[in-house]
């Protein structure tokens, strides 16, 4: 477990993601909103325009973007400090649509971490409390 960054987190719960990430993950700009003892995290998603399918719902590759975004860092802190993973497959239920102004909320769980594999689960759940999606997803470690 990668208890610095936890710590790290704890002090900077809320803030946008752009300020620590590069990339795709600074682009999905979701904010930790929960962080415990053991790592385990809940983060918020602000549904944008740019994220929109053309009957003007999240688009599902967003929907997938953001639950592997929630996994990926769930399992980098719950993991070995020298460990690294990536996605190797991952299987997504589309349940209900996300519009502009929406927050969706990641919960991740791990089930498991071997020596070379991982799986973990996730829900999206709208401001309401209503799921949007869940998926689970297995990991493979590369270090």
């Amino acid at each position: 477990m990668k208890t610095d960054y936890i710590q790290q987190l704890r002090e900077n719960l809320g803030q946008p993601m752009s300020e620590y990430l590069p990339g795709f993950g600074a682009w999905l700009n979701g904010a930790v909103t929960a962080v415990n003892d053991e790592g385990d995290i809940k983060i918020d998603f602000k549904v944008r325009e740019n994220m929109l399918n053309p009957m003007g719902a999240i688009h599902g590759g967003a929907v997938a973007a953001i639950i592997d975004e929630v996994l990926g860092f769930q399992i980098f802190l719950k993991s070995d400090p020298d460990a690294a993973y990536v996605s190797m497959t991952m299987n997504v239920d589309f349940l209900k649509a996300a519009k502009v102004g929406d927050i969706i909320t990641g919960i991740p769980k791990v089930v498991r971490i071997g020596r070379r594999t991982a799986n973990v689960r996730c829900v999206l759940q709208n401001q309401n409390g209503q799921l949007v999606a869940q998926a689970v997803s297995n990991f493979m470690r590369i270090v």
